[in-house]
């Protein structure tokens, strides 16, 4: 069982508080952290039974390492997530950098990976007007071979839709540079759900309280004042408001808001709802080792391929575990996702047979469990992580200015710089709680 914090529920849930802070992940966490150390009274409402949001570390005692079903890398050397691992002393390890790409039976190392990417990149500062990522594509003409890791690496890395993603904030970003300049991933040892505890542990329990299992189903707001109303019909009231919601949810409108933000929605609008297909395989032996590219030598890392409904795959290295990550996003993600939980297991299962040339009654035979989460059908999420639409290069940064000193906005899809990673989310909630304190005093 995920540990989920101290949990308070008494009559007090009818008594104002300073702050109300909507969801319990990554960002409001941060926001929440920051607000109780300020002084603040504070009240964390999570929707589900647990703390974390798109953070969901499965604990298993026999493997080395937990399974991700949400977030999972450390993306380059990001001083936020960095300061939390110095904090609380925990232990991360750096991912082996090894791409390997399969065609017809035969294994490429991608070497130059970033490179390639870059490549693509760098054409893309002289468009004279935003594009999608797709027609960016058709428009020039780079090698198939190379549209085609473009297009996975977009849709896989972004959980995006290559038709639908603005090709110059792509170009803008500079995670894929950092990656390409040196700066590795990481896994941390113990999950990403310590990033959370820590946070977590840092809330006072003398000014905050934090609800699980309480959706909100509306917020009624003027300056200096929110009245939020819970799915049980509960009353929070307080005098500003940090919300966190995920871009699916802002733009599935299943929260309602007195007034209406109308200063948000065409920052929501050109925000989209990036989807992902992210299976876990556990399997009775590490067959990979033995029939895989590196043939039991550097560990096997990442596996690119062209299959159209899993193009990505990877290990747990430097951790020896017999587990393989699936991987589809965008338009893969969405054709998997139509045809169902068993379906995808079914295809999952003969893409690596024929990655690594074993009969496919063997590879089922191996397996001994799968598990995932659909973060798309989630009612708290609608999505995996954020992307920019065409025309949507600011609307991350415009999503996350305050609105008349009351509501203020965290989340990844806040994070120009770091969207869809759980350093952006942390980031922003550090930044919503400032802005927050700053307009208090």
């Amino acid at each position: 069982m995920i540990p989920s914090g101290h949990v308070i529920r008494t009559s007090s849930a009818r008594l104002k508080f300073d702050v109300v802070v909507i969801g319990a992940g990554a960002a409001g966490l941060s926001a929440a952290r920051v607000l109780s150390g300020a002084g603040k009274r504070v009240c964390v409402l999570e929707a589900r039974e647990r703390i974390g949001g798109r953070i969901y570390s499965l604990q298993l005692p026999d493997l080395p390492v937990p399974v991700e079903l949400g977030a999972e890398f450390i993306h380059g050397r990001s001083e936020t997530t960095f300061g939390i691992v110095d904090a609380a002393s925990l232990a991360v390890a750096q991912l082996p950098d090894n791409h390997w790409w399969s065609r017809n039976g035969k294994w490429e190392r991608i070497g130059d990976f970033w490179e390639r990417i870059n490549t693509v990149r760098a054409k893309i500062g002289k468009l004279s007007r935003d594009v999608s990522f797709a027609e960016f594509l058709r428009a020039h003409r780079f090698p198939p071979r190379l549209c085609e890791l473009a297009r996975s690496f977009v849709e896989g890395y972004h959980a995006a839709h290559a038709e639908r993603m603005s090709a110059l904030v792509l170009q803008m970003a500079d995670e894929e540079q950092d990656d390409a300049e040196g700066n590795p991933q990481f896994r941390l040892a113990g999950g990403q759900h310590a990033l959370i505890d820590w946070l977590r542990a840092g809330l006072d329990p003398d000014t905050s309280e934090l609800r699980l299992g309480t959706p909100v189903a509306a917020i009624e707001w003027s300056q200096g004042a929110v009245s939020v109303e819970t799915a049980r019909g509960e009353r929070i009231r307080a005098n500003a408001a940090v919300l966190t919601l995920p871009i699916g949810v802002l733009k599935a409108g299943s929260v309602r808001f007195d007034p209406p933000l109308r200063e948000k929605e065409s920052m929501i609008a050109h925000l989209e709802a990036g989807h992902v297909v992210k299976i876990a395989f556990r399997f009775r032996e590490p067959f990979w080792e033995e029939h895989g590219p590196t043939k039991g030598g550097a560990p096997l890392n990442f596996a690119h391929s062209d299959d159209p409904f899993f193009p990505t795959w990877w290990t747990v290295a430097p951790f020896r575990s017999p587990v393989l990550i699936g991987w589809a996003g965008g338009s893969a993600a969405d054709a998997l996702l139509a045809e169902g939980h068993d379906a995808m297991i079914d295809r999952g299962l003969g893409v690596l047979a024929r990655l690594f040339q074993l009969p496919r009654k063997r590879v089922d035979a191996l397996l001994a469990g799968t598990w995932m989460h659909d973060w798309q059908s989630d009612p708290f999420s609608r999505c995996a992580y954020s992307y920019a639409g065409v025309g949507g290069s600011h609307a991350a940064d415009a999503l996350a200015k305050p609105l008349r000193k009351t509501l203020f906005f965290a989340g990844e899809a806040t994070s120009s710089d770091e969207t869809g990673t759980v350093a952006g989310a942390i980031e922003s909630g550090r930044r919503a709680a400032r802005e927050l304190l700053r307009g208090s005093r």
